[in-house]
């Protein structure tokens, strides 16, 4: 069995879906058991909002959070490791 298509976007339809990718912004007043955040730094240095976004981010999940990261985690993520 293969893994589950992802769905995109905030719509009542994807959030249906086993796997949905979202943006912070989308996925703001939202909650789910299971939270992949890709790329923490880049969040904080890309996104307009930045740490914003990142919190927003990171207090999605209800039991399990992972972080997916090629670079440094940022300072306040680091203690995670």
């Amino acid at each position: 069995m293969g893994a589950p298509a992802a769905a995109a976007g905030a719509t009542p339809e994807a959030l249906d879906s086993q796997v949905v990718v979202l943006t912070a912004e989308e996925a703001k007043g939202l909650e789910f058991d299971s939270v992949i955040v890709v790329d923490p730094s880049g969040i904080l240095t890309e996104s307009p909002k930045g740490g914003q976004d990142l919190y927003v981010a990171l207090t999605r999940p209800t039991r399990r959070l992972t972080l997916i990261h090629n670079n440094d985690l940022p300072p306040l993520l680091a203690s995670l490791k």
